[in-house]
């Protein structure tokens, strides 16, 4: 596990202007070799450039400090990320042109003439052709924002240089015998910096940094620890610079103290909030939990990490105090289909930042978290439980999820086999029928198209009650208390009368 810290540097007048030639330094070569692997195979066959040419070169630009190597290896984890994201963008491209070349199929079949198909019919070219111009994009160093407000000229050309290079590191082994850090946390809480000089007296900053009484164990882990990375950072603090060290290191896992074996607390991720169930050795429910996340889309990066590291915060609390380990899907966060801008970016955001900060935050504080299969959680917990517990769906599927990550299987209600029976092929299914999940899809299926999305309203049971007896006049059996529990108005007074009704009909 990988832990971080950051300690504040106090530089003086000379050390200060040093630093800001490694931050200019370091990016621009940072720059320079990230548009020399950018460029591709084929510009390097030409030029005969290989990996070592560009070191080499980059060598030249750095005065041959090892800094270099660091660059290529954040140069090749941005271009792989790159990568990555233009493979997505195809993939979700050609589902889009499936998804609207089958509406125009569906809409060909009924009307030829119809009005929509002109505009379908514009979709699928804009679609296309930003398929056929698809490729890799550059990089903007120092985030489009920024680049933004330089060319509206709300900042300065010297403020704009300086946020965009923020930020230096280094990666190395610590080792005995080695002396090619560039980056050195000493023991009388000094930072010691390697500079691009090689004039002898020169090529090392040292630089004091504060250690508080909070932050002297953590300074005393990173000076045992036999690997650590280090990043300089200056930001703007009001009106002026700061300075501070980010020391990353690694720390074994503590053992899991909150595990499964008094329960389970089960979680349902939302873009707006988590779902929390308790959950008993037996399966049964204890309590449930909501924790909500406001309006996460629409802060800034730094911002939206720290609300959603507190509101992760909260979760493992819970956990805690109920002494139970967390149960979460196992989520793939491949996405081939959109909803709108702001949504997406909802999205985004929980994937992103919400489950890996969980995910940490378990390992730090010894709570174990198990991953479940996510499929039908919320189906099963709709028709199931429902009407037991009376929750949101949104509760039920955590309590479903809570359940099957303690290897509790969801038996099929009979209520619902009988259904099935009597509708037969009507219901075309979307599984095979060796899933353990065929007949829950078909069963979702058939209310769905029955018009019945919830089972949590009057209306809702007293459609419930009318679909039974559609189904009971199929076998021409028509039992006397068919409106058990309902008023003259279609409500329901005695909701458990109406549902014991429904359960212990005799046409069942």
């Amino acid at each position: 596990m990988i832990q971080t810290v950051k300690f504040r540097m106090y530089p003086d007048e000379t050390q200060e202007r040093k630093l800001h030639e490694i931050f200019t330094i370091f990016n621009r070569v940072k720059r320079i070799g990230y548009n020399l692997l950018f460029q591709g195979e084929e510009y390097m066959a030409e030029r005969f450039c290989e990996y070592n040419t560009i070191q080499q070169r980059l060598m030249g630009l750095c005065h041959n400090n090892p800094y270099v190597n660091t660059i290529l290896i954040d140069n090749n984890v941005k271009l792989e990320q790159q990568k990555t994201w233009l493979k997505k963008r195809q993939k979700r491209m050609i589902q889009q042109l499936k998804v609207i070349n089958k509406k125009i199929n569906e809409i060909k079949e009924q009307d030829t003439h119809d009005r929509r198909l002109k505009g379908l019919y514009a979709r699928r070219s804009s679609i296309m052709a930003k398929q056929k111009n698809l490729q890799l994009e550059t990089v903007v160093f120092g985030t489009k924002k920024l680049f933004r407000q330089r060319l509206r000229g709300n900042i300065s050309r010297e403020e704009f240089r300086i946020r965009r290079d923020s930020s230096f590191n280094c990666v190395g082994v610590k080792a005995k015998g080695t002396k090619n850090w560039n980056i050195k946390i000493q023991p009388d809480k000094t930072v010691k910096i390697r500079t691009v000089s090689k004039k002898k007296g020169r090529k090392w900053l040292v630089i004091p940094i504060s250690v508080n009484f909070v932050q002297e164990k953590w300074f005393q882990r990173v000076l045992n620890s036999n690997k650590y990375t280090v990043t300089v950072k200056r930001k703007f603090f009001k009106g002026k610079l700061r300075y501070f060290v980010h020391v990353s290191y690694e720390t074994p896992e503590p053992a899991p103290r909150y595990g499964y074996e008094h329960g389970a607390i089960g979680l349902d991720f939302n873009y707006n909030f988590a779902a929390l169930t308790n959950v008993d050795t037996h399966g049964k429910l204890l309590s449930y939990h909501t924790i909500s996340f406001g309006n996460l889309h629409t802060y800034r990066k730094d911002k939206r990490n720290d609300y959603v590291s507190y509101k992760m915060d909260k979760v493992v609390n819970y956990c805690i105090n109920k002494g139970k380990g967390i149960v979460v899907e196992d989520l793939k966060f491949d996405q081939e289909f959109s909803y709108n801008t702001t949504r997406n970016r909802k999205l985004t955001n929980m994937k992103t930042t919400a489950l890996k900060l969980l995910e940490r935050k378990c390992k730090k504080r010894g709570v174990s978290l198990r991953r479940v299969f996510p499929g039908y959680t919320s189906i099963i917990g709709k028709y199931k439980y429902s009407r037991l517990h009376n929750l949101t769906v949104h509760h039920l599927a955590s309590y479903v999820i809570a359940r099957r990550g303690m290897s509790f299987k969801e038996a099929f209600p009979d209520i619902y086999d009988w259904v099935l029976s009597h509708v037969g092929e009507f219901i075309e299914p979307r599984v095979k029928k060796s899933s353990p999940y065929h007949r829950w899809s078909m069963t979702h299926d058939l209310f769905k198209h029955s018009g019945i999305t919830s089972f949590k309203t009057a209306e809702i049971l007293r459609k419930t009650v009318l679909m039974k007896h559609i189904l009971n006049s199929l076998t021409s059996t028509q039992p006397d208390n068919l409106r058990a529990g309902l008023s003259s108005h279609g409500k329901i007074d005695d909701y458990h009368k109406t549902w014991s009704f429904i359960n212990n009909s005799t046409v069942l």
